[in-house]
């Protein structure tokens, strides 16, 4: 009962400013930092849920568990890049399903302990995966995002005023490829520590298994759409949607495998 009361709160701190946003659609600045400030206690609530959940001694990485520490992890980002660039326009895309997901979140929670020693190297390369990841989340709901408007711009639909009051479609590509950079540079450094250190950091030595082979394919994927970008200077939908596989890609080799395992086969 004690984990529904923040849930609630941080459930309505991130529903409310998508609601206002809807209905008021150009924001001002009054807007703009009211939200900020239902977002900020939102992400205090969400985090007051990690630490219930997660738990430090050992950690619990359950399937739930990392769906919601992506969430959280995302929404920090947004929230933070928001303060100087106009972002509100993802509000929807990041907020509800994250929303949802704490709603949802006792229902699939699991315990899933690492038994690992909380060894520096340990830790340094869980919380760089989880901010990895967390970029790749919110690239995701960003390119998704500039997928709409790219429709709606070919389409020569009149463009409803919440995409108006968003940047430049070359803009948001632009910013889009950089977020990508930093991601992958982490998620580089991820794969390097996980296959050099395997033993040191999981007590175990490499496994070749299914989220090996997934997120070495993400790797591979998220390196050549940055390398076309740079030297070919590819962009617009196809672009787009190769990044997506990637995440796709990045989705299986870790939330897949934790939700076929602990969800459907209970282990």
């Amino acid at each position: 009962m004690e984990i529904w009361l923040p849930i609630l709160i941080a459930c309505a701190c991130y529903l409310t400013p998508s609601f206002l946003l809807f209905k008021k659609q150009t924001p001002d600045k009054k807007l703009t930092n009211f939200n900020a400030l239902l977002i900020g206690i939102g992400l205090l609530a969400h985090f007051t849920i990690l630490k219930a959940s997660i738990s430090f001694n050992p950690i619990n990485l359950g399937f739930s568990n990392a769906l919601i520490a992506t969430s959280f992890f995302s929404i920090l980002i947004f929230w933070l890049l928001n303060f100087n660039k106009n972002f509100s326009y993802l509000q929807p895309f990041l907020l509800i399903p994250s929303a949802f997901l704490l709603i949802i979140h006792p229902l699939f929670l699991s315990n899933h302990f690492l038994t690992t020693d909380l060894s520096p190297l340990f830790i340094t390369h869980i919380a760089i995966a989880l901010l990895a990841y967390s970029l790749f989340t919110f690239s995701a709901y960003l390119a998704i995002f500039i997928l709409i408007f790219e429709k709606k711009l070919h389409q020569k639909k009149k463009i409803d005023m919440l995409l108006s009051g968003s940047q430049p479609l070359i803009e948001m590509e632009n910013f889009l490829f950089n977020i990508n950079k930093i991601g992958f540079l982490l998620l580089t450094v991820t794969l390097i520590s996980g296959i050099l250190f395997s033993e040191q950091v999981f007590g175990t030595p490499l496994q070749f298994n299914h989220k090996t082979v997934f997120s070495i394919l993400a790797w591979l994927i998220y390196g050549l759409i940055l390398a076309g970008k740079k030297l070919f200077g590819w962009r617009g939908r196809n672009s787009i949607y190769i990044k997506l596989t990637a995440f796709l890609f990045l989705l299986l080799s870790y939330l897949g495998s934790k939700f076929v395992l602990e969800i459907i086969l209970h282990r």
